[in-house]
């Protein structure tokens, strides 16, 4: 029988017979193989049998405490959001409905307020104003003690009032009173607060995460 042959090379279809990997629709016919006499495939066989009964005997083994108690404690945390859109956006989305600021005069009371929590830990948002016609929205966003807001490109100039506490971008503190103006296609790092702020932020409807 030749090394090669109509079911493939010996030594690929004979690690994956002892494996227990072949192919439901080829395992009777290499078995019927195997008995019509294949000198090539039973040299293999014969080769690869003392390995397999010596991968079968192998106990598993458990994972580190440590290691197995870091990961169920990540496991039972609210995941962060990963690359991509705005977690702040289908929320802003929500109050699309708004209007472009053609409109007039636009006035919504402190009665009418309503904070959402982002995807984003610690951090939740009352939309003020969305002008999708300019790709910009208005809101108010509080960061409790903590929190960070992870990495963003923006879609589009964006404008921070620090109206209480305390607002850690980089090397850079803001505290309240204090402002900070993002041109669009500016990229903004981890922004984080140690005391917890509130945030006027006048952005992009299409700020992407990085």
């Amino acid at each position: 029988m030749r090394e090669g042959h109509f079911l493939g090379p010996s030594a690929e279809l004979v690690a994956l017979y002892v494996a227990g990997a072949l192919p439901h629709n080829d395992l009777a016919a290499f078995e019927a193989h195997l008995a019509a006499g294949c000198d090539a495939c039973e040299q293999e066989l014969r080769r690869l049998n003392p390995i397999a009964t010596a991968l079968r005997a192998l106990q598993p083994a458990g994972p580190d405490p440590k290691t197995r108690d870091a990961l169920l404690a990540r496991v039972g945390t609210k995941p962060r959001p990963l690359a991509g859109e705005s977690p702040l956006r289908p929320l802003v989305a929500r109050t699309e409905s708004t209007g472009p600021s053609s409109y007039g005069i636009f006035t919504k009371k402190a009665s009418e307020a309503s904070w959402e929590k982002t995807a984003v830990e610690g951090v939740s948002i009352r939309t003020l104003f969305v002008d999708r016609e300019n790709n910009q929205f208005t809101a108010l966003v509080r960061m409790a003690a903590g929190a960070s807001y992870p990495r963003h490109v923006h879609g589009g100039p964006e404008g921070c009032l620090v109206l209480e506490g305390d607002l850690c971008v980089g090397d850079d503190v803001l505290q309240a009173g204090d402002y900070q103006r993002a041109p669009a296609g500016s990229h903004h790092g981890l922004q984080s607060t140690s005391r917890g702020c509130l945030l006027l932020i006048t952005s992009s409807l299409t700020d992407q995460f990085v």
